[in-house]
């Protein structure tokens, strides 16, 4: 008896970096989605009215690319409040959402360096890094 508390305790102390990792990821993925939104509510609010027509299919592009990466990011974030629920009751999650989110990162990353905005290129980098580091931890339970 004594013996299973001590593996319970070994467990939630391994789980203890993974789990505030999630739990920072996932507020990071709710403001990313909260900014969007706004982005995407200011890009559907300008007139249109006196705009070439590939100035208005760039426009079109833009309205159709953040709504997508609002509600991608939105998913992920409740996605991951889940997985922070379950890591601070003591169980260890499936590694699949974070390398969903690791190659969603890179793409968004990618999407902004074709753009030509560098800028957008560090925290999703930055996220991908944690994804790694969480990842890790996570391999090392099994």
């Amino acid at each position: 008896m004594e013996n299973q508390l001590d593996e319970k305790a070994v467990l939630r102390a391994q789980l203890t970096n993974p789990r505030w990792m999630t739990l920072t990821l996932a507020v990071i993925c709710t403001l990313f989605a909260l900014f969007t939104l706004l982005g995407v509510l200011v890009l559907f609010r300008l007139s249109s009215e006196g705009i070439k027509p590939e100035a208005l299919h760039a426009l079109l592009i833009a309205k159709i690319l953040a709504s997508i990466f609002c509600i991608l990011y939105a998913i992920f974030a409740l996605l991951l409040f889940n997985n922070f629920s379950k890591l601070r009751k003591g169980i260890v999650v499936p590694k699949m959402l974070y390398f969903a989110l690791s190659v969603f990162v890179i793409l968004s990353a990618a999407n902004s360096i074709f753009r030509g905005q560098l800028g957008g290129v560090f925290l999703p980098l930055i996220i991908l890094l944690f994804a790694i580091k969480i990842i890790l931890d996570l391999g090392k339970l099994k």
